[in-house]
């Protein structure tokens, strides 16, 4: 990873992450390692920049500098069938008007796995 050491068994796995827009710098210098099993919550204030990590780890904000992979994949230089794949693995709900407003919040989840997946609805519950 050009001299950046990668954590091999990291799911999620980040070096170097520097996140800016103009002269605004929301992230400088980050490394983060997410394995296996392990669950991690990102708190902070409004405008702190929880958001723009998450946008910059599934690769929909490149950013200024720094690696990121997902499951081995670096996320930069991900072909876009590459990128599909690795969106088919996890679910990202942002807040503020993403779900559909005649579903339950438990529909709302099952939504992708109707459209991705062939699980029962009985799995799904």
């Amino acid at each position: 990873m050009d001299g950046l050491h990668q954590d091999q068994n990291a799911v999620i796995s980040i070096r170097g992450l520097k996140n800016q827009f103009g002269t605004q710098v929301v992230h400088d210098g980050l490394d983060l390692d997410v394995r296996p099993g392990e669950i991690l919550g990102v708190v902070g204030g409004s405008g702190t920049g929880k958001t723009v990590l998450l946008h910059t780890i599934i690769g929909l904000n490149i950013p200024a500098e720094g690696e990121i992979s997902l499951m081995g994949e670096y996320v930069r230089r991900a072909s876009d069938q590459t990128m599909k794949r690795l969106r088919s693995t996890y679910g990202v709900l942002f807040q503020g008007g993403a779900l559909f407003s005649s579903l339950t919040v438990a529909e709302n989840i099952q939504v992708p796995m109707y459209e991705h997946a062939n699980l029962s609805k009985q799995l799904m519950d």
